[in-house]
Formats: C-alpha cells, structure tokens, sequence
C-alpha cells in the first residue's frame, strides 16, 4: 500500500505541535531561515540529529516520526548530510536543494545549486534522495556510494506540520570495504562529531539491537564529547531481531532500564518495518510495532524511564526539543545581543564607502570628533566611556585611562628623586650604620666627617679666591650643588621618555579603537607620529632649559625661609654637640663630682666645635647647600610635572587630529590615509549583511507572547531585556557625525 499525496498532513508531527507553543517553534523556524544558525558558531540553533552506526536503522526511525519515505535498501546507506525542515503552509509540498560543502571549487557550487526539485507527494521523496546522490556523485573520483560533506536540505511544508528541523546523518563506518578507505571512514567521522559538538543539539543516538552494545560506536563518540550524557536520547531499533528470551535481549532491556550511559533522556525502543513491510502504510507499521510491545519481553520495562513505539517517542521528542529550546534561548539571545554589538562596532570602525575627496574628508572628521572627545575624557580623568576605557583592571585598561597613569608615573618620578637624585647622602657620624643599612637602594652613604675631609675641604683648596680663613668662598656652595645634583639630568630624561611613551601608546590604542588597521596606521605613520615627535623635540629642549641654572650658573634664591633653614641647621648642630658634652659628663660623673655648670659645658662644647679649626668654612657650605638642595630640588620635580609633562607633552593633545588638521590635508595625503583595499570592501559588505541577519533574528524573537509556561519564561526574560531598548535592532549604525554643523 502506498501513501496517500496528503500523508503530510495525517498524524505526523502536528503531535510536536500545542497552540501554546506554535511562536516558539516558529522563532526558531525563523531564525534559521534567516541564518542566524551559522552566526552562533558551535552552539547552533536547537534542532534534533539522528546519529548511529552504519545499518542501524536510522532512516527508518526517522521516517517513523516524519510519514515520509526514505530510502531502506540494505544496499543503500545514507552518505550526506540532510536536513529536513518542516514548515507550515495552506499547500503540501516537498522540495530540496543542495548547500555545497566549503571544500567544494566554485564550479562545483555553482552546478550542485541547479539541483532543486519539488514534489506534492511524499511517495516521491526516495526518488528525489537518489537524484541528489547521483548529482553529488557527477564526477567523483571514486564510485557512487562516496561520502559527501555537502547537506541536502528538504523543506517539507504541510498545514499541519510543526516547524521543526531533523538531521539525518550518514552513518558511523565499522569496517573498510573495497568501495571505502580511511578517507570515507575519517570524513563521516568528523561530519558526525560537528553536528554533536554543537550544544543546542539534541543527539538521538540510534543503536540496532542487531548488534552487540559494547561495539556501537556512536555510544564511544558521545562518550567523549557529551561526557555527561546531557541533551542525548539513546533509541533501541530492531528489537524483534532479537530471540525472545535470550541472553542478548535480556541485556538491551537491562542497558535500557538502568542507563548507565546517563544520558539525560534515558532511553526509547522503537521496532522498524522488516524487508516484508516496506509497503505496508503508516497505520499498518504502528500497529504491528503495538503488538509486539504489548506481546515481548519488552513490556516489562518501566514506561516512566523507558519509552516503547514511535508515537510516545513523538511526545517526548516533543518535550525534549520546546525544554531545550526553552533552556537555550535566553543564551542565544545573549550571544546575538554581543555579536550585534561587536559587529555594530567593527562597521562603524570601517565606516562608510568612501570613494570620493568629500567622502574620505567626512569620514576622517568622524575620527577626529571621538578623537577630540576621548582625549579630552583621558586628560581630565572622566573615564566613563566604557565603550573606549573599558575595565580599570584590563591589561590596557591603565594605559587608555591616560590621566591616572601620568600621575602615577610622576608619583615615581619624585619618589626615585627623592631616593636617587643626590651623588651623595651626607649623615652624620653616629648615624651612619643606621643609614647604610635601613634601605638598600639609598646611594653613596658618607659620614659627614669624612665627606668634610675628602670632598669638601679637598674642592675648598682647589677653588680658594681672596676669603678670609675660616670663611667659605662664596662660589664653594655652587660648586658642591652641581655636583649633588648631577644624577637629575638622566633621572628627569627617563622620566619623559616614559612618560612620552605612554601618552603614545594612548593615542593608538586610541585610534585602533576608532577605526580599521589600515587607516589607524596610516594616520600614524602621517599625522600621530610627526606631531608626537615634535613633542618630544620639545621636551627635550624644556628639560634642557630646567636644568641650565642648576648645572651651568652659581645658585640663586629669593626664598625668606631660607635663611630660616640655615639658621635651623645650625641650631640642630649646636643642640647635638650640647647633647653629646652631656652624655659624656653623665657617662663619667662619679660621687666624688658634681654636676657641670653651663659655662662649663659651653666651654667644652667650644673645644669640640666642628668649627674650630674649619680652615675653609667647609661646614657653613655644607649646610648651605644641603639647605638650597632642599628647596631647589622640590622645584625641579614640580617643574618637570607642570612645564615639561603638562605645557610641552599634553598641552594641546587633543587637536592633534582636530578637524583644521584635516581640512589642511592634500587631496593626495587623504587619498593616501583612507582609501580601502578589496580585503576591506568585502568585509564591510559581510558585516553589514550580519549586522542585518541579526538585527532581524532578535526582532523574530521579541515577537514572542506568554502562552504557556514556557513561553512565559522566554518572553519574560526578553520583555525584561528590550523593554527599555524597544527598537533599538533597528536603529542605524551610528555613522556619518561629521555631517552636523560644524
């Protein structure tokens, strides 16, 4: 008996099918059409695949659940991928066409998508799997049962039927025969494990009770790519091949009631037409496959965690695929939202066609305005574009937060002054131990007695002029200041070559930010770098003037505190000599004694004055210049911060790509900057088709309405989300600023 032409109609997949759920089903239908599945990458949209050994009968499971006839020769074995998608429409029809694998040449692609055929009845569907075979197989090296990589994709449409996609792939090969070699064998193999990998799958591991259960080698594949048995259903054909009441039957019945591949939808028997039914109607096949339930050993298993027969296997196909989808829409909704994001942004780096001199002009001054905007941001520290600064703790995120970073390095800058930027620390005597040992990085600890003796008095005697003995020559304090300070020089230099650095590396992170590579180095190489390089000549030649009165001319201050610190100083020398003659007379003082008088004490401290003797006044300009250093060095740093960093690196910063720099450009200079290479064309053609795919997938799902559980689940979820974005998928991408007023 053959099909009637409406069997598409009858009681096939509408049992997938609720009121409540047809949105649900339909989104998914949707997406697909529109491509969104090929856009998720791995994941993939939710979908059901049949997957099984070679001969385990997955074609007829598959025609069980669809009443469309597939091809069940013994001879004949599937060997490509198809898809069938079912959709609903008022006709009936079956059609097809074939998407060429990615290996094919282009040739090759053009002859395969002539292949298209339709049919109103579904008797004619095996015809149209061997002519699909048959041109698949049009100039093949090998013979015509080879493997394919290209999916014949079958929409079969029916009022009634379900959106719904189930793939029927080619079998896993046990062993080589004459027609197939490894190649055939590593090629199913590897088609196989890409349709299982992808996560929004249902794998329906088909496994012949024919054969023994510890050699199907689909069980070994999920094994090592869904370890946990999640989104799986193992489905048990050809149970009446089996005797009844032998030891091979009894293990498949325990394998399906105690899982213990843990597959997260347990198990499920289905018995296929034998050879003797092929003609036999749908009706007929289910009657026959009740009967033996109802009469084997089967029936002894639990229907709560095993299912018997193609129709309940159909109600829980269809409460596995709306769960799954119910679970796997929130994410995809996710990665949609962030890959629309991410490509909004690349198109508007690219920007738009820009073949004339206005249209390269109108893109630069794009550029130039969030230029201006973000550096101005970075400048003053209003780091709230996180579009551009992103998180604080990235590896960049220090390095775009350019404010914030040229404190901290002017931090370390005075902090390294401070610690580095004598030639020598001068303690005193009793201190010297102390100071050598507290911090290993303090340079050239001397006590002062002997820096007195080796350095001072040694340049007194070299530089003396008409002063009086005991009376330091006035040029002896400039000549010790020069000296102290002569490590600032590479100190300071250091400093703004980092600091210029920094700044740089800024501008193009900057510039990679705003816009494609080609562009962000041509701008470089023509207007970043020629202006930074002017900067840096002028920080040069500022940090050259900073250290001129210090390094070339005598001192000079102006400060009223200073003489305050030359008198401090000789107050804290004359404190630690009374200090000192105390701590001995104590030290020495016995009964027979009594307590100094202060004259006493003052004529002792006269006695052990430093001064007394000072032929060169060498202590008085020593304290001299320990006191202008002081001063002068907290003027440098300061200098070095506000004239060199603020006045001669950032001042100005922002209009280094302002829009007067790219009215002055030459047709030729902008030609040279942003015109676009064929790479660049073809890529901003593909984003804007992705960008198009998506925003149509996510304005397909915002359709979605409560109906049932479910489904209010999933618009929840979305209301929550886009409620306060309701049209933003359809806005353009932001582009063309530069056409405001300027």
């Amino acid at each position: 008996m053959t099909e009637p032409t409406g069997a598409l109609e009858g009681t096939t997949l509408h049992h997938l099918l609720s009121d409540n759920e047809n949105k649900l089903l339909d989104v998914i239908d949707d997406l697909r059409s529109q491509g969104v599945g090929k856009l998720l990458g791995e994941a993939g949209l939710p979908q059901l695949i049949v997957c099984g050994d070679q001969s385990s009968g997955k074609s007829s499971v598959l025609e069980a659940l669809t009443r469309v006839r597939f091809p069940t020769k013994s001879s004949v074995c599937t060997t490509f991928p198809t898809e069938l998608r079912l959709r609903r429409e008022p006709r009936s029809q079956i059609s097809c066409r074939i998407k060429a694998a990615a290996s094919r040449t282009v040739e090759e692609k053009e002859r395969l998508a002539r292949f298209q055929a339709s049919f109103e009845s579904a008797e004619k569907f095996p015809e149209l799997i061997t002519a699909a075979r048959e041109c698949l197989s049009t100039g093949a090296k090998n013979n015509a049962n080879a493997f394919f990589e290209d999916v014949l994709e079958v929409e079969i449409v029916g009022p009634q039927l379900a959106p719904l996609t189930i793939v029927d792939l080619p079998g896993l090969i046990h062993y080589r025969s004459s027609s197939s070699g490894d190649g055939d064998v590593l090629l199913v193999e590897n088609m196989v494990r890409r349709y299982m990998a992808q996560s929004n799958s249902i794998i329906l591991a088909i496994v012949s009770a024919h054969n023994d259960i510890n050699n199907q080698i689909v069980l070994r594949h999920i094994k090592g790519l869904v370890s946990d048995g999640d989104r799986t259903l193992g489905i048990i054909t050809k149970p009446d091949e089996l005797p009844s009441g032998s030891e091979k039957e009894q293990e498949y019945i325990d394998h399906a009631r105690t899982n213990p591949d843990k597959f997260r939808y347990g198990w499920h028997v289905v018995r296929n037409r034998s050879y003797a039914e092929q003609t036999c109607s749908f009706e007929d096949r289910d009657t026959k496959e009740r009967e033996f339930f109802e009469e084997s050993n089967w029936s002894s298993l639990p229907r709560r965690e095993v299912g018997l027969g193609v129709n309940s296997l159909r109600e829980k196909l269809s409460k596995m695929l709306l769960d799954h989808i119910t679970s796997s829409l929130p994410s995809i909704i996710q990665k949609l939202d962030l890959d629309l994001t991410q490509s909004r942004y690349a198109l508007n780096k690219l920007g738009e066609a820009r073949t004339t001199t206005k249209d390269q002009q109108e893109y630069l001054f794009d550029i130039s305005d969030s230029f201006v905007e973000l550096t101005k941001d970075a400048l003053d520290g209003r780091y709230h574009r996180r579009s551009f600064f992103g998180n604080p703790f990235s590896p960049e995120g220090l390095e775009k937060r350019l404010r914030a970073n040229i404190r901290n390095l002017n931090d370390k800058f005075a902090t390294t002054m401070l610690e580095e930027g004598h030639k020598w620390l001068v303690v005193e005597d009793s201190e010297i131990s102390v100071a050598s040992s507290d911090d290993p990085k303090i340079n050239n600890v001397i006590a002062k007695s002997a820096f007195l003796k080796d350095h001072v008095d040694a340049l007194a005697y070299q530089e003396r002029a008409k002063e009086l003995p005991g009376i330091a020559n006035p040029t002896l304090v400039g000549s010790l200041f020069r000296q102290q300070c002569e490590p600032w020089e590479n100190i300071a230099s250091t400093h703004l070559q980092t600091v210029w650095g920094a700044v740089k590396d800024f501008l193009e992170l900057l510039l990679s930010h705003l816009t494609d590579e080609r562009t962000c180095n041509q701008l470089l190489i023509h207007v970043i770098n020629p202006a930074m390089d002017t900067r840096r000549e002028g920080l040069n030649a500022k940090l050259e003037e900073l250290l001129t009165p210090h390094r070339d001319n005598d001192p000079i201050n102006i400060d009223p505190q200073f003489v305050r610190k030359l008198w401090s100083s000789k107050e804290k020398r004359a404190a630690r000599s009374a200090v000192e003659v105390m701590r001995k007379e104590v030290t020495n003082l016995d009964a027979n004694k009594s307590v100094p008088s202060v004259d006493e004490i003052l004529h002792k401290m006269s006695l052990t004055d430093p001064l007394v003797g000072d032929k060169y006044g060498s202590h008085e300009a020593l304290e001299c210049m320990q006191a202008y250093y002081e001063t002068t060095i907290l003027l440098f740093i300061n200098n070095i911060a506000s004239l060199a960093v603020e006045q001669c690196l950032l001042a100005g910063l922002p209009k280094v790509l302002a829009s007067s720099t790219i009215r002055d450009m030459t047709d030729e200079k902008l030609e040279l900057i942003t015109s676009e290479s064929q790479d660049t064309l073809t890529e901003r053609k593909a984003l804007t088709e992705r960008v198009d795919v998506l925003q149509k997938g996510l304005k397909t799902i915002k359709q979605i309405q409560p109906g049932n559980t479910s489904s209010y689940f999933i618009s929840f979820f979305l209301l929550t989300k886009y409620q306060v974005q309701e049209g933003a998928d359809e806005r353009p991408v932001p582009r063309k600023k530069s056409q405001v007023l300027r």
